[in-house]
């Protein structure tokens, strides 16, 4: 059975993940896609099961697309929980660690997983807006978030 302070970090990540993701959808559909969520969950969807599938699947890539979105940001918040274990480093500066995991983040979906998706996404077409642009979003919206929860959790572990 898992002790109270494992439990608590689980929903803290939990809690982290959701709050990430969904800035990072809000920032994806208003500042990238014009207020076009079914386009952006499609596209997401489209890395997993091809362009044709996701955008001729309807509700169905929709949903897709928002269960493989968060699953990236829950993945990135256990990363960064895992990660912030082992590492002294990242208790610093909460907005420092962020903008650098933010820019790790944007390296590893814009140079690992988008090439070798479904999308088949060619680095050498990124424009130098779109990528600032990226990188800022996920800063702000996944980075900041996911840090700040898990300074927030470790303070609270001090203060009790």
């Amino acid at each position: 059975m898992p002790n109270k302070n494992s439990s608590g970090l689980l929903l803290t990540g939990i809690i982290a993940a959701l709050i990430a993701g969904t800035l990072d959808a809000l920032a994806a559909v208003y500042i990238l896609a014009g207020g076009q969520a079914k386009m952006v969950f499609q596209y997401i969807a489209a890395g997993a099961i091809g362009r044709e599938a996701a955008f001729l699947g309807g509700n169905r890539s929709i949903l897709i697309g928002v269960g493989f979105h968060y699953l990236i940001a829950a993945i990135f918040t256990l990363f960064f929980f895992i990660l912030y274990q082992r590492e002294a480093l990242l208790r610093g500066n909460a907005g420092g660690v962020a903008f650098i995991y933010g820019i790790l983040m944007w390296v590893i979906m814009n140079l690992l997983v988008l090439p070798v998706s479904k999308l088949k996404i060619d680095i050498n077409k990124f424009t130098f807006k779109g990528t600032v642009t990226g990188i800022a979003i996920l800063i702000v919206c996944v980075a900041l978030p996911i840090v700040l929860a898990r300074y927030w959790y470790e303070n609270k572990q001090k203060a009790a």
